[in-house]
This record gives structure tokens, C-alpha cells and sequence, in this order.
């Protein structure tokens, strides 16, 4: 599964979320929302290595949950970027594509 390129982005993406909150004090100190962000991030790699083992019909399954973990990831970092003025445009396209290759790569299991 570490080969898979969703995978390798994923676990990338996911360090340049725990980067974004220790780099800025007030996402340290909002516990709930810097929770749930790192949550979300994780649950997309989580979801990608535990269908990996699974039969086919399964791993799409799980492929759609770790999609759905990107979208809420987005939702998040919209949510920071409203509330504290921090500037997350970029790390939220890197998680739609990330979600779009997610389903497409889904797709090719058939």
C-alpha cells in the first residue's frame, strides 16, 4: 500500500497539516477544531491502508470514506481560513485533488 500514490500523498499532506497548527498559536489553542482536522487528514490514510487488504467491492468502500475525509478536511481548513484569517487556499486544493484521485484511482478497481 506505501507504493500507492494516494497513499504517499496522503501521509505528505497529513504532515503539512500538524505543520499548519504548530505554526500558528491560535489553531494550538482551539483544541476542538485542530482535533478534528487532524482527525479528518488521518482518516483519509487510515482509510486508504485498511481497505487496501480487503477484497475489491471493500477497498472502493473504503476509498469513499478517505474521499469523503478529504471534502471534510476542506471544510476545515475553509472554516480556519474564515475564523483566523489563515491562509489555507492552497492546502485545500491539494486535498480536493487528493479526493479526486481517491475516486478516480477507485474507479480503475472495477
Amino acid at each position: 500500500m506505501e507504493k500507492l500514490r494516494i497513499y504517499q500523498k496522503a501521509l505528505e499532506l497529513i504532515g503539512k497539516i500538524y505543520k499548519l497548527i504548530r505554526n500558528n498559536p491560535q489553531l494550538t489553542r482551539d483544541f476542538s477544531l485542530n482535533d478534528q482536522l487532524k482527525r479528518a487528514a488521518v482518516s483519509i490514510l487510515a482509510n486508504i491502508a485498511e481497505g487496501y487488504c480487503r477484497s475489491t467491492k471493500q477497498f472502493q468502500n473504503y476509498l469513499q470514506i478517505s474521499s469523503g475525509s478529504a471534502n471534510e478536511t476542506v471544510s476545515i481548513l475553509q472554516v480556519i481560513m474564515l475564523v483566523y484569517s489563515i491562509e489555507t487556499s492552497t492546502l485545500q486544493e491539494e486535498f480536493r485533488v487528493l479526493g479526486k484521485q481517491i475516486n478516480s484511482f477507485s474507479k480503475t478497481l472495477h
